[in-house]
């Protein structure tokens, strides 16, 4: 798989990605990918969806490859692409442009599962028909997994009525998490510029779904009304480079 963007893959609604956070490029550089998605399929129809949020690398026509194969298990092997026969559609009540926009009270995860609604679902276009290309895949950079190294507590919390700041006390990249109890539907949380809508699920927990930063400290606002026992935990979730 790849693709100029941050991209999730789901095996009949599995998450089968490696990485906490799967960027398809860095740099300014395409990178490739390998998974082993064995354990996750089963006799007769699979679903495979993606999640893609597209980067800074971007092409009209080409925003994501992907290509399956294997063998039955008679031996006899096999190979399907992603191409003008698959699906797409953008992702209700999540969005990603530098920073995340999720909102968790329309968010449904249908989306990845044969129970998808096929209202609003297009083929995608693009450069399904082009000449073929002779760059082998052993020739491009492969992506390095990345993966949960520490969850660490905050070293120092600063509230007021209109948010916090709560500093780690060094460093890292990651996510700050945060477990939100009985928060009314619709409230808004802005951690560091990523918004985050409250389902008013009686537990929901916000975090960056996307991307990673490289922070210290983070900034978080709310509307009026939410409180600070509203937030149960706070951990930040620090993962390997």
């Amino acid at each position: 798989m790849a693709s100029g963007g941050n991209t999730r893959l789901y095996i009949n609604e599995r998450n089968a990605t490696p990485s906490i956070f799967n960027e398809g490029a860095r740099d300014s550089i395409l990178l490739m990918q390998t998974i082993d998605i064995s354990r996750y399929l089963k006799k007769g129809e699979n679903i495979i969806a993606v999640w893609y949020a597209p980067g800074r690398i971007r092409n009209k026509s080409k925003q994501l490859s992907l290509e399956l194969h294997g063998w039955y298990t008679d031996s006899v092997p096999f190979y399907h692409k992603a191409d003008e026969t698959w699906w797409c559609k953008p992702l209700k009540g999540g969005s990603y442009n530098e920073k995340e926009h999720f909102d968790n009270r329309i968010y449904t995860t249908e989306w990845k599962s044969a129970e998808y609604q096929s209202a609003g679902w297009v083929h995608p276009t693009g450069a399904f028909k082009d000449s073929t290309n002779y760059i082998f895949v052993d020739q491009l950079p492969y992506l390095t997994q990345n993966k949960l190294q520490m969850v660490l507590e905050p070293y120092k919390e600063e509230f007021d009525h209109q948010g916090c700041r709560i500093d780690f006390g060094r460093p890292f990249r990651g996510t700050i998490r945060l477990t939100i109890r009985n928060a009314s539907k619709g409230t808004t949380l802005h951690i560091n510029g990523n918004q985050y809508v409250c389902s008013g699920e009686m537990d929901e927990q916000a975090y960056y779904r996307i991307h990673a930063e490289h922070q210290k400290d983070f900034v978080i606002t709310w509307d009026k009304g939410f409180r600070r026992n509203n937030i149960t935990n706070i951990e930040g979730l620090e993962i390997s480079e």
